[in-house]
């Protein structure tokens, strides 16, 4: 099994009935108080799943994003819905719509009535079991262009976006010098770029550590592939790392095509890395 180390905090913030992802001030990684994130170790498969980050408003629960592929994606709810009542019941917060979703468990129904653009609309939407972290991040990203890097300090190596490296395989690591696991994947990422690294593959670590901290890492864990420091919030909230590390496997036009979550061995890359070498630019 992986071992995936959660984003530290001396503040933990819940986000679903029973799990908890931790928040540490510094990184900045965001723990989504939302139906969509949990940590592997937690997972049940008859946890009832949405697929929907939540906020509090000042009238039912706001909807600020709707993740690929989730039971909300498929009945087309949209970001800025505002959820006023699930199965008849006002939803005061975040909290009672997840009670809901529990509630109604994997294969039950929720009639939601919603204000979408000044206008009522009912929605049915059918619970899931949450399929696992990997799992949700893979159908919101799998398919997607990378997004852009913002706040990115090249502390080794020469990049500054995403879009500069096309044209090549990325192998993008979100970590944090902090992190056992992800130091634990420092040799297995060196090697992939030794042996990879002429056919095209780029192995770059994104963290928003200090500059200072992500070069000390780099010293003291020998990594030799790029890694860039004080990554911003939005660049971590738009691949959504709610763990660590977080890999994830860009084409050589830009688009995602796999991820994988907590340390693992190269076999986990490998498979996916040899096809995406062998595609023409």
């Amino acid at each position: 099994m992986s071992r995936i180390v959660p984003v530290k905090s001396g503040i933990p913030l819940k986000v679903d009935s029973s799990s908890v992802i931790s928040r540490r001030t510094s990184l900045g990684l965001l723990a989504f108080a939302a139906l969509a994130v949990e940590l592997p170790a937690l997972a049940q498969s008859a946890r009832g799943w949405l697929g929907l980050e939540l906020a509090l408003a000042d009238k039912g629960v706001l909807v600020k994003r709707v993740l690929r592929g989730s039971p909300a994606d498929k009945v087309q709810m949209k970001t800025g819905d505002l959820v006023l009542r699930a199965n008849g019941e006002a939803m005061a917060n975040p909290r009672a719509l997840i009670t809901a979703t529990q509630k109604a468990g994997p294969g039950g129904t929720l009639t939601l009535d919603v204000l979408r653009a000044e206008q009522n609309v009912v929605v049915k939407v059918e619970v899931e079991a949450h399929p696992g972290q990997l799992e949700v991040l893979r159908r919101d990203k799998v398919g997607t262009f990378a997004a852009s890097w913002k706040g990115v300090t090249a502390a080794q190596g020469e990049f500054s976006d995403i879009k500069q490296l096309r044209g090549k395989v990325v192998l993008l690591d979100f970590w944090a010098s902090w992190c056992s696991a992800c130091r634990a994947m420092a040799p297995v990422l060196n090697a992939l770029s030794d042996e990879y690294g002429a056919q095209g593959l780029r192995v770059v670590g994104l963290t928003d550590d200090t500059e200072e901290d992500a070069l000390a890492a780099v010293r003291k864990q020998k990594i030799k592939y790029a890694v860039g420091a004080t990554t911003s919030v939005d660049t971590i909230k738009d691949y959504f790392v709610s763990a660590l590390p977080t890999f994830f496997l860009i084409d050589r036009k830009g688009v995602i095509r796999g991820v994988q979550l907590g340390e693992t061995s190269r076999d986990a890359f490998e498979p996916t890395l040899k096809k995406l070498l062998a595609e023409a630019s």
